[in-house]
């Protein structure tokens, strides 16, 4: 069990959901307030109330632990949002803890050369913050823009604690709080947790021979270290996936010699990507084009769900579809690949659609230049000069740039970079190494008042992230507002059952995707080959109407 945490009062949050009690109501109000109750107890107690300070981040001191009404994870697309609905619901006692130095998430980390959107700007952005946009597929920089953009517009900055990085989440049932510790030290308590620490935050090193050995810079893409210059170097990148490929065709260039050490053979696409006008991007801004350019993407991305999900009625236009994909990729690998080796690896040998695809126009070409080696052998071990393959070649190198990747929820002991304690002791970090599970994504029965936004069975393998970020944000608001209009409840529970006929029903759905098959290995299945734990099986407007209502019924009520 984890240590006892000094029993604090409940304060009176400063800015509620709910319009706050008229003069003459104000017994009945103290009556039903938990701070009444908590004082009596108290003073049956014979003991002092414990002291209540303001501090300069706002929260109210309790002994060492700061309180908030609510703790926000992560300062993200999802952290932000989460920051942003509670503003609009009038709901200003909270913090954001970051772990970093600066606030920005998934693009304020990986500024690899090359980093860009795979899915058009005009989906992959807040539905409600507009942003003039100067490309279809904006890159890193242009991604941070619009992050610091949202940020400096919500004042968000005086809500957050930097380089807090969360070690253990403990609930208290006597006090129905969350206590929160950190790597500094400082704690602080919550009466509602919005964990959007995210999914794609903890990069995956693979554990290879050798690798401490060498002399070089050696760095993951979401670490990307810029003090490093990699031109006219020898570099190595391992790993071609979207990561991959997009630093290999941005460096091929500028570095003296690349080898890419490519594993699985990827479902490589075309797009089109275009730069826009002044004009244009000022035309693309206006309310009405903007919806229907946002509604025209949307639609067509929720048609391709079609391709992933086996629909007895559409199978036939499935495979057509991938069909064509086939013959593009095969053309293609042709025209640039003329090592008959290396073209047949490169086919994939699965259903497009089971991992995630990669739209590029430019990788192939990069892989044609007379500087660019790819190797499909595998790395026997990394020496102290560079790389040995498994065919026994020594392969010298300055730089080793590790493409490969975040854990997600393939491996259970890194999807939750903290520990966390619920009811009776229980602990989620091993639950979940058991079974994946959860209600809606969201919540997880057995800890109270703890959101998990990017929980299970939430990501996109066909439409943008943030669709579903903004669906989950809403939905967690909607309960803690829920929440707050009864004030009897002190917190809510997902009824247990409920929640395991959730997860049957999405292991039923899932079992009809492509993500399942069962031949091919992919980041978003547990251990990698296992169950899908990473992806919804339902297309986005499935997703939002099953989220859209909050309902009281749905949780046992803590009181």
């Amino acid at each position: 069990m984890p240590p006892e945490f000094p029993r604090p009062l409940l304060p009176m949050p400063r800015h509620a959901c709910y319009a706050m009690p008229k003069q003459g109501d104000k017994q009945l109000h103290l009556k039903d307030n938990c701070q009444l109750k908590a004082q009596k107890n108290l003073k049956l107690r014979a003991l002092e109330p414990l002291p209540i300070k303001e501090t300069a981040q706002g929260g109210k001191m309790q002994k060492n632990a700061q309180y908030f009404e609510s703790v926000i994870i992560g300062t993200g697309f999802s952290g932000l949002l989460a920051a942003i609905r509670l503003q609009k619901k009038n709901c200003n006692d909270f913090v954001l803890l970051e772990r970093s130095a600066d606030i920005g998430g998934t693009w304020r980390d990986n500024s690899y050369p090359g980093a860009e959107v795979d899915i058009p700007t005009s989906l992959y952005s807040i539905s409600f913050i507009p942003y003039k946009f100067k490309k279809r597929y904006s890159p890193q920089s242009e991604l941070l823009e619009y992050t610091n953009y949202i940020i400096d517009k919500f004042d968000i900055r005086k809500y957050t604690k930097t380089n807090q990085t969360v070690t253990k989440l403990t609930y208290h049932e006597d006090t129905f709080l969350w206590h929160v510790e950190t790597e500094s030290g400082e704690s602080y308590s919550a009466r509602f947790i919005i964990d959007t620490s995210g999914v794609l935050a903890n990069p995956h090193i693979p554990d290879i021979k050798g690798a401490e050995t060498f002399q070089g810079a050696k760095f993951h893409t979401a670490q990307w270290d810029h003090s490093v210059s990699y031109e006219g170097k020898r570099v190595g990148v391992i790993g071609s996936g979207c990561s991959g490929t997009q630093v290999v065709q941005t460096i091929a260039s500028k570095v003296d010699r690349l080898t890419l050490f490519m594993g699985k053979a990827q479902w490589i696409i075309p797009r089109s990507d275009r730069h826009f006008s002044s004009v244009e991007r000022l035309i693309r801004h206006l309310p009405g084009t903007r919806h229907f350019i946002r509604f025209a993407v949307f639609a067509y991305h929720e048609v391709r769900f079609l391709a992933f999900r086996r629909y007895p009625l559409t199978s036939w236009l499935s495979k057509f579809v991938k069909n064509i994909y086939r013959k593009i990729l095969k053309k293609n690998l042709e025209t640039y690949i003329h090592d008959d080796t290396l073209r047949q690896h490169m086919m994939p040998d699965y259903e497009l659609g089971s991992r995630r695809v990669i739209p590029t126009n430019m990788f192939l070409p990069a892989l044609s230049r007379e500087n660019v080696d790819v190797d499909i052998s595998g790395i026997e071990r990394i020496t102290p000069t560079g790389i040995k393959t498994k065919e026994g070649k020594d392969i010298p190198l300055d730089i080793i740039v590790y493409a490969t990747g975040f854990y997600a929820y393939s491996n259970m002991k890194k999807a939750l970079s903290f520990q966390v304690y619920g009811m009776g002791g229980r602990n989620l970090n091993r639950e979940w190494e058991t079974e994946v599970v959860s209600y809606k994504g969201i919540i997880v029965s057995g800890y109270p008042n703890y959101f998990k936004v990017n929980g299970p069975n939430t990501g996109t393998g066909h439409s943008s992230q943030l669709c579903y970020m903004e669906v989950m944000t809403d939905y967690t608001v909607k309960a803690i507002c829920a929440i707050k209009r009864d004030k009897s409840i002190k917190a809510i529970d997902a009824k247990h059952k409920l929640q395991t006929e959730y997860i049957a029903k999405m292991k039923q759905k899932m079992s009809k995707t492509v993500w399942q098959d069962g031949s091919c290995t992919a980041f978003y299945r547990k251990n990698m080959t296992g169950e899908v734990t990473s992806l919804s099986p339902e297309p986005v407007v499935t997703f939002i109407f099953s989220r859209k209502w909050f309902h009281l019924s749905d949780y046992n009520l803590l009181k």
